[in-house]
């Protein structure tokens, strides 16, 4: 067990060092145990940004949650996303609105710009390169959507999360 553990933590570990039928699958929990109480501490430190885990019970709406989430950039429509859910346009923004509490389209600024904290900071990406990688057609339309969603310019609140970085001594 001791090797197993010692190869997952390591990222070395491989199908070939199971050697007991089982290990992968003790793995995969282990994995999963961890991963879920850092998100539950993350959580309850008040370091997740607001519905940051938005969890809707309806598969087709979920879906189109999903795809936002992990391509944040695409020029996503409100016709593509109901694509992606395989609903009408307007059964779709309906019901979306009704179990998500905003538009499509607000809801996909939003994941934007929580992206784009994480960019800017995590990251260091320029505001241009951010911009384009979120798929805004221009750096003054992101600064705009930032400032309405944040309350402050990009650059502004970039200078003020670094300033909270404490410098190691």
């Amino acid at each position: 067990m001791a090797m197993l553990i010692e190869g997952m933590l390591s990222g070395q570990a491989n199908a070939s060092d199971f050697s007991r039928a089982g290990d992968s699958v003790v793995c995969s929990l282990i994995s999963t145990t961890i991963v879920s109480a850092a998100i539950r501490l993350w959580v309850e430190l008040g370091c997740a940004p607001e519905r940051w885990l938005h969890q809707v019970s309806d598969p087709f709406i979920a879906r189109a949650l999903d795809a936002m989430h992990a391509s944040p950039g695409d020029a996503w429509t409100v016709k593509r996303l109901a694509q992606v859910a395989t609903m009408s346009r307007s059964a779709f923004a309906e019901r979306f609105t009704a179990l998500v509490g905003q538009t499509p389209a607000s809801y996909l600024t939003e994941v934007r710009i929580e992206t784009s904290k994480m960019l800017l900071i995590r990251d260091g990406l320029s505001i241009a390169e951010t911009a384009h990688r979120l798929g805004y057609e221009s750096e003054a339309g992101f600064r705009r959507a930032f400032r309405r969603q944040t309350g402050s310019a990009p650059a502004l609140w970039r200078g003020q999360q670094r300033s909270l970085v404490i410098p190691a001594v």
